[in-house]
């Protein structure tokens, strides 16, 4: 079993790594070249820039000469150091490839955590490019540094419980791949929320870092690929948030990395800070879906 300090390291110098060289990248307006198409993703394209998270973690496991098998967004991307892996990785080289291939300086992430041989999850963090922020899960601990400042603030997710309360509720609506679905089932969900509630209408691996650190209370998405949520679930979760799937019977389940499937899509995830805010938008998933669609 490898160190779990040895993988914190690793963990730190990527996302580190990574900020330094996509901002360095962005200055010279380079990495915008389109590479493909992500499968089952008609809303998505891989560019030059994704690649640069990538690039960065294999040289990184070489360093640290750690036996993984870590699996990227983009098909045929894998970072693999051994046929009998020690640890299992995921990465999300750079969350916000549409904004910024348009041009938007808004919302630039990169996501990495790993797991142990029985999927256990090990350490995970999430990069905030533009601030420079780190949000990292490691050794028992959830914090947040500003590697401008070097100041250290902890993780702590938001006490909210329920949907009458001035939520933050996050979903990613910028296209209609996502956005048609999420407003058929819960339109009338946001039309009855608190006054000075928001509904936050950005999403993807970077988004557990706001709902650990209570900059979020909910994230709802239908059909979400689990190449969005394996790379920063887990800082959600070690910080007590609740991130679960649902079918269409109301009956749930945790959220699982599975390795290799990071193609496929979960048909409803929803991830909270507390679980009776769980459960009160499953109540009102139950209640809606059964009046739109039962015989």
């Amino acid at each position: 079993m490898v160190d779990p300090k040895i993988l914190k390291n690793l963990l730190v110098d990527y996302l580190t790594e990574a900020i330094a060289e996509v901002k360095k990248i962005s200055l010279t307006n380079g990495g915008r070249e389109i590479l493909g198409d992500i499968i089952n993703r008609p809303e998505d394209v891989e560019i030059g820039i994704d690649r640069v998270g990538e690039e960065i973690l294999a040289k990184l496991v070489k360093k640290y000469k750690i036996k993984i098998h870590a699996f990227s967004e983009p098909d045929g991307r894998d970072i693999k150091t051994s046929e009998n892996p020690e640890v299992y990785g995921s990465i999300d080289p750079f969350d916000g490839s549409v904004l910024y291939l348009r041009g938007f300086e808004h919302n630039w992430y990169t996501a990495l955590s790993f797991f142990d041989e029985k999927l256990t999850p090990i350490c995970g963090g999430v990069a905030d490019i533009l601030n420079e922020k780190l949000y990292i899960s490691a050794l028992g601990e959830n914090y947040i540094l500003d590697t401008k400042t070097g100041n250290i603030k902890e993780m702590i997710p938001s006490k909210r419980k329920s949907l009458s309360e001035p939520l933050v509720i996050a979903s990613y609506v910028m296209s209609s791949q996502y956005s048609i679905k999420f407003l058929d089932i819960f339109s009338d969900l946001l039309k009855k929320l608190h006054s000075k509630a928001l509904l936050y209408p950005q999403g993807g691996s970077f988004i557990y870092s706001y709902l650990a650190s209570g900059l979020i209370d909910a994230y709802i998405m239908f059909d979400e690929p689990r190449s969005e949520i394996d790379p920063g679930f887990l800082i959600a979760k070690n910080t007590g948030c609740e991130v679960i799937t649902i079918d269409i019977d109301g009956k749930y389940k945790d959220y699982e990395f599975i390795p290799g499937r990071q193609h496929d899509k979960v048909d409803l995830l929803i991830a909270t800070s507390t679980p009776q805010l769980r459960d009160e938008i499953i109540k009102y998933y139950i209640k809606k879906y059964g009046e739109k669609y039962s015989f």
